[in-house]
């Protein structure tokens, strides 16, 4: 008599619960949108959430609670790793499918299980992000050379991380400095330093440090002509995003390329502004990419069902893999599944069941005091807002 949908999300686990609030409050608008269209197959929506707290045997008690006690046709949510690797071993054990909106690394999908699919990019795609709008801007600077230096923070999770950046940007053709910095710091005049005295004027510098020591780091690198004023690209975290802080830390920061993961005022489909509306009478913010994420599973998961006209776990797998949808976030459609594996080599194992044109934005600051909002989106090329992977001229003065 009703098509149950069941929500993981970790709602008492310090460190995430704004994310698991926000979750829960993107999978019941979603719910309550989905039965107020008059159900799934004539059938009333009834949502059920759990808290994970972030521990994979707690994510796994409440899954395996979830198919066999509330009768869930469809699992949806998963925050983290581990959370995520326990969820779908349940779902593979009983046939139920699972729609991921959290968990990035990419051998959770690498496995090709059947019952798992992912629509929040994976680590792999954000760590290519840089070399493929690299490789379409070219030889910025104009000194018939590819470079790019990465500043990074030194901490084993950041390392590996900007490895696999280096790869990808050595790979797309471009030498890679990569220098370290300890956090906390206000100082960054050894990195800046070691910039300055480099053979090569850099195409581009990627600051990979978070919050208010980005900004310095910018400051300081600014004020030392490290900039588009010498030819350079300076691309920063979305903390560049909120405008008010940014043109008063930064008031020369003309031209910031400022990555964005998720949609965004100028690339959000219509729906997806219907949800920021709905969604901003609790949380008075832009949602982030994984709330995007958690809104559009139990969308996916409703159409998927209704397209099956069955809460058999193998049928509604057959109509996740068919998917063409528009929701809040995109277009989604799973390129690699059982009719199209993904081979592996050309086409990485963790493509399987993986939403691939997930937002992952490059914005451009292009006039001064700009609001973050109608920065341009310069990529990638599906979302972007402009006819350029870069506004700025080489040289030009912000």
């Amino acid at each position: 008599g009703e098509v149950v949908i069941g929500a993981l999300a970790p709602l008492s686990r310090t460190g995430s619960l704004l994310t698991g609030f926000a979750m829960q409050t993107a999978f019941s608008i979603a719910a309550d949108e989905l039965n107020a269209a008059g159900g799934v197959g004539g059938k009333p929506v009834r949502l059920i959430t759990y808290d994970t707290a972030g521990s994979a045997d707690q994510a796994g008690r409440f899954a395996e609670r979830l198919i066999l006690l509330d009768c869930a046709a469809v699992l949806v949510g998963g925050y983290n790793t581990q959370v995520a690797l326990a969820i779908k071993a349940v779902a593979q054990k009983y046939g139920t499918p699972v729609i991921f909106s959290g968990a990035a690394q990419d051998e959770l999908t690498a496995d090709a299980a059947p019952e798992v699919f992912r629509i929040n990019p994976t680590t792999g795609m954000m760590a290519a992000m840089p070399a493929q709008w690299l490789a379409e801007v070219g030889d910025y600077n104009g000194d018939h050379e590819r470079h790019v230096v990465l500043i990074a923070e030194n901490n084993t999770d950041a390392r590996a991380y900007f490895e696999r950046v280096r790869q990808n940007l050595i790979d797309a053709g471009f030498a890679v400095e990569v220098l370290t910095v300890e956090l906390p710091a206000s100082d960054f005049s050894p990195v800046i330093a070691r910039i300055v005295a480099l053979d090569l004027v850099p195409d581009a510098v990627l600051i990979g440090v978070s919050g208010d020591a980005a900004f310095a780091l910018q400051q300081q690198m600014l004020a030392a002509g490290i900039g588009p004023q010498q030819r350079t690209l300076l691309v920063t975290n979305s903390s560049a995003l909120n405008d008010t802080l940014f043109w008063n830390r930064m008031p020369n920061g003309l031209y910031t390329v400022v990555s964005r993961l998720g949609p965004w005022p100028s690339t959000v489909s219509a729906r997806g502004a219907q949800f920021v509306e709905k969604f901003r009478t609790y949380f008075d913010r832009w949602p982030d990419i994984y709330t995007f994420a958690a809104y559009d599973a139990v969308l996916l998961a409703g159409d998927a069902i209704q397209r099956a006209a069955s809460l058999d776990g193998s049928a509604i797998i057959t109509a996740l893999e068919q998917s063409d949808v528009e929701l809040a976030s995109g277009r989604y459609h799973f390129a690699y599944s059982a009719m199209h594996p993904p081979d592996g080599e050309s086409e990485p194992a963790y493509w399987w069941h993986q939403w691939l044109d997930a937002p992952l934005l490059y914005l451009q600051y292009a006039e001064p005091n700009q609001p973050a909002s109608a920065a341009p989106v310069i990529w990638p090329p599906l979302y972007r807002t402009v006819d350029a992977p870069v506004l700025s001229q080489p040289g030009a003065q912000p």
